[in-house]
């Protein structure tokens, strides 16, 4: 796009800012695009570098037709790119960042039409100002609201999946992601498997110690089960004392060995007054012929087979 503009602009006397910002930014651009590509790591200082030179070459513009060649019927059409800043910002950063961002655009705009003689400015000019600076504030405005109703649907979205103890996924949930990779199986044969883990004799530690102390247990479980996942994996609060984890691209033998991790590992968790905490797992593959429910079915009967056979301890269901 940018050496669209350098070669258009060719046409009508290209002016000292565009002599030296469009080779630039024509170069810049697919070097940062490139970048990104290859290692999307650095987004964390391509995209406001990337934000940065638009930003400077649309107030150098601004500022060079406001003060060394005006134009006579108000402001050139590089003035119409200035929203792109305010999408962009929106888009790659989070609300709070891209309005202090987008907000410099418009304050250094108005700082550079009074920098000179305001009164110099024919009617035209000043009614193309006024228009400029009061749409990109509208823009800016709009915006910046949109981007809080979604965010404040997305929180309430994420609230109605979350569990508001312990801040994993809820059985809610845990149903839609088993219908998703339970379809992944069915398509192409890709394996799933399921951890179903109760708390044995959760019901003393609140009884003994309290409730308080029963909530930080949970709390310290949820984040025992959270340290080892991979990204695809997801850990659950299906209710009370009992928990899942689902495990894509992952086997049975796999999966009992994760459980029986996880097991030494709540040996060593510490929630003191608490002398010790436990839990009872069951484990299951899931089949082609499973749905959402079967599946969970499948995994809660070997729990509580591990839970008949004296606790703490993994079945294959």
């Amino acid at each position: 796009m940018a050496w669209v503009a350098y070669l258009t602009s060719k046409q009508v006397n290209l002016d000292p800012v565009d002599q030296v910002f469009l080779p630039f930014l024509g170069l810049g651009y697919p070097l940062m695009a490139l970048i990104l590509w290859r290692r999307p790591e650095e987004a964390r200082w391509i995209l406001p570098l990337a934000h940065l030179s638009t930003a400077s070459y649309l107030i150098a513009t601004l500022g060079y037709q406001l003060h060394r060649q005006p134009n006579p019927m108000g402001l050139s059409p590089s003035s119409y790119w200035f929203p792109l800043l305010y999408f962009s910002a929106f888009l790659f950063f989070e609300s709070k960042r891209a309005i202090r961002l987008s907000l410099i655009c418009p304050l250094a705009a108005l700082a550079l039409a009074f920098f000179g003689n305001p009164q110099a400015y024919s009617p035209a000019q000043l009614n193309a100002l006024a228009q400029f600076l009061g749409s990109n504030l509208a823009y800016l405005a709009l915006l910046y609201l949109l981007v809080r109703i979604k965010e404040g649907y997305l929180k309430a979205h994420l609230d109605a999946y979350t569990d508001f103890l312990t801040g994993l996924w809820n059985r809610r949930y845990l149903e839609i992601a088993l219908e998703q990779e339970l379809c992944r199986l069915s398509r192409y044969g890709r394996p799933v498997s399921l951890i179903v883990l109760d708390l044995d004799d959760f019901k003393r530690i609140n009884d003994t110690y309290g409730h308080d102390t029963g909530d930080r247990a949970l709390k310290g479980v949820a984040r025992l089960l959270e340290e080892p996942l991979r990204l695809s994996d997801r850990a659950v609060r299906l209710g009370g004392e009992e928990f899942a984890l689902l495990l894509p691209e992952t086997p049975l033998n796999q999966a009992r060995a994760a459980a029986e991790r996880i097991q030494k590992a709540l040996r060593g968790l510490q929630v003191p007054p608490v002398e010790s905490i436990s839990a009872s797992f069951g484990v299951v593959q899931a089949l082609s012929t499973d749905s959402p429910l079967s599946l969970l079915k499948r995994a809660d009967a070997a729990m509580y087979t591990a839970k008949r056979r004296g606790k703490n301890r993994v079945e294959i269901g």
